[in-house]
């Protein structure tokens, strides 16, 4: 008997004309890791929820759905049961401070005061997390608190954990660790995981079963090795990471591979001929549009400085990719540009003017933002009203200019939504909408990228690029290394509140360990170490030895 069974499930939001879910039968045998994957809105956040009572939505559900043997509605749904790690960190928390958030579950459950001891230094010792604990959860950046949510999930020890993209807001080297982590829970203590996620690149080597989901109904399922190459010869590519995507796309047969290290083996079998490439274009420095000298921040001045003397600038027609730890400092800078945050110390000029001088809406129609956090953005019931509320406030009138942009981000079909109702990726877009219609000379981008699939990824560097290309200037905070190294004209890393090194992708990434790509990664070593598939497949051919 299978642990989860799902049987004709169709589940329809209240006022939804679409089931969320519809007629979707699916088993997840005791001890499986299942990767949930597909686009944004495709259904996997609801299939999660349901699978959990507590936190089920409102609506209409049909159909059946069996947890170790009992039906849902008679399952206790507790979370020393079944854990739950949400897409958005700011739902979970519930605590002030750190420590209160680690022991809230475990009170709820009567533990005993030596036992909740017990747990919690094993599980902060195992996070790395010492110096977290005494922290105010609102200070925390997106990453640690999703790291903290998590700490407080496996608190419970639960049988079976389902998590909701939880690398969306960790760095490269905490996805590593996080990833590790379940790989550990589910192969050293049998736990059954079920993750829904975009970065795709890593995740697909712990699965036992990846399912790919399209408007609520489950399109493809089964062993990775085995689904990837139909999904290669489908309109759905892009989901392909870059590993086995080069390896299909060079008609090689063989072992499909997956990880590095195969990829690397697959490597050393054939002899790769790297064909001439144009040299590297030195970009023209241009006018700086942003410059900071000096800048100082901190939350409390008790605590230690998030930005330290930092000296940054951003110019003219450049799309600028930041990258560093969770915590780094990455957001506070961009608020910090956006006037959202005072600085202590230093100076900050938006073109040449410093950021005092500038009134209120002069500023706002200068500067575009999006917030790590996109829900902090919407005021109004439905995504149509807020974009007319943005249009007034900024004296715009074509209708047809906005839904053409709707449109060109995929949204259009969810304009009269209310904002929370929308998927992490969705109202990431609705809120991207709402900063591009002002059309501001420079974009101030914090994780924009959170929460998309590899298709609307495609979507938003089109649509970045061509804002570009007409001279507006974008700063973009990221984790996602794949998306900087192919469509950022500059990268710069954070560090200890500075930016400790700063280069074109080519040369920032050469060499790294964790901030470079999987294709980079295979071919270390080699004459040339191509940064994306595209280099790779263009540069690249290879003769069987």
């Amino acid at each position: 008997m299978a642990l989860i069974e799902l049987t004709d499930v169709t589940f329809t939001y209240p006022d939804s004309l679409q089931p969320a879910i519809t007629n979707l039968s699916l088993r997840i045998e005791k001890g499986q890791f299942v990767v949930l994957f597909g686009a944004s809105g495709s259904g996997k956040s609801t299939l999660l929820k349901l699978l959990k009572n507590e936190i089920r939505p409102h609506g209409t559900l049909t159909g059946n759905i069996v947890i170790n043997g009992s039906p849902i509605q008679d399952s206790s749904g507790l979370s020393q049961e079944i854990g739950f790690v949400f897409q958005d960190p700011e739902n979970q928390i519930v605590a002030d401070d750190v420590l209160h958030e680690l022991v809230f579950g475990l009170e709820n459950i009567g533990l005993t005061t030596n036992e909740m001891r017990n747990r919690v230094a094993e599980m902060v010792h195992f996070f790395g997390a010492d110096d977290l604990l005494r922290r105010k959860s609102h200070e925390l950046s997106g990453g640690k608190k999703q790291q903290i949510n998590l700490a407080s999930a496996l608190l419970m020890q639960p049988n079976i954990l389902l998590l909701d993209e939880p690398t969306s807001q960790l760095d490269p080297v905490s996805t590593r660790e996080l990833l590790d982590m379940l790989k550990r829970l589910n192969e050293e203590f049998g736990m059954t995981i079920v993750l829904a996620e975009h970065r795709l690149e890593e995740v697909f080597t712990l699965a036992d079963t990846i399912i790919m989901m399209e408007k609520g109904e489950v399109l493809i399922a089964g062993e990775p090795r085995q689904v990837l190459p139909q999904i290669w010869n489908s309109k759905n590519r892009a989901y392909v990471p870059g590993i086995p995507s080069l390896f299909l796309k060079m008609h090689e047969k063989g072992l499909l591979p997956l990880t590095v290290k195969e990829g690397r083996n697959w490597i050393a079998t054939i002899k790769p001929t790297f064909l001439a490439t144009e040299t590297e274009k030195q970009q023209q420095q241009s006018k700086n549009v942003i410059k900071t000298k000096g800048l100082s921040f901190r939350y409390e001045k008790s605590r230690e400085f998030v930005l330290d003397e930092l000296d940054f600038a951003l110019n003219k027609g450049e799309f600028y990719a930041l990258l560093g730890g969770n915590g780094s400092g990455k957001s506070t800078l961009i608020k910090a540009l956006a006037g959202l945050v005072k600085s202590e110390q230093g100076k900050i000029w938006i073109d040449d003017k410093p950021i005092k001088s500038y009134k209120n809406n002069d500023f706002t129609k200068y500067i575009g933002y999006l917030p790590q956090n996109p829900k902090l953005f919407f005021l109004q019931d439905t995504v149509e009203r807020e974009l007319h509320a943005t249009m007034e406030q900024f004296g715009l009138t074509d209708w047809t200019e906005t839904e053409a942009l709707l449109e060109e981000l995929g949204i259009v079909h969810l304009k009269t939504n209310h904002p929370y109702d929308l998927s992490g990726g969705e109202i990431q877009k609705a809120a991207l909408a709402c900063v591009l219609l002002r059309k501001p000379k420079v974009l101030l981008l914090d994780e924009p990228t959170k929460g998309l699939d590899p298709i609307s990824k495609k979507n938003l560097a089109n649509i970045l690029l061509s804002v570009k290309s007409n001279g507006v200037s974008i700063l973009m905070s990221t984790h996602d290394v794949e998306f900087a190294a192919q469509h950022a004209t500059k990268c710069g890393m954070m560090f200890q509140g500075k930016i400790t090194s700063e280069d074109n992708p080519e040369r920032f990434f050469n060499g790294n360990f964790f901030y470079t790509t999987m294709i980079q990664r295979i071919f270390r070593g080699q004459a040339m170490m191509p940064l994306t598939l595209e280099e790779a497949a263009h540069s690249c051919v290879s003769t069987i030895s």
